[in-house]
């Protein structure tokens, strides 16, 4: 409870029924597009990488683990292992 707020702004609840829906505030963010995110995150690692980085660098590992999942359909049947 914020004892800090003034009597005189707290809203009473038969206020809020009242407003016309337009008035009223949602209290949350849609979320983003997927893919949006998913091509924001891969922009961010590709542009990562030309940077100078110690050998343990967590974004670069984060990008090579992208390209082997992204480039795995491309794989040569050979090269992939076989898994049952």
């Amino acid at each position: 409870m914020n004892s800090d707020r003034l009597i005189g702004n707290a809203k009473s609840p038969a206020a809020a029924v009242n407003q016309p829906a337009a008035l009223q505030h949602s209290c949350y963010v849609a979320s983003a597009v997927a893919a949006d995110v998913l091509f924001d995150q891969l922009e961010y690692l590709v542009a990562h990488r030309g940077r100078d980085c110690p050998s343990d660098c967590i974004e670069c590992s984060r990008l090579e683990r992208v390209k082997h999942w992204l480039l795995l359909p491309f794989r040569d049947c050979e090269t992939r292992p076989v898994t049952n």
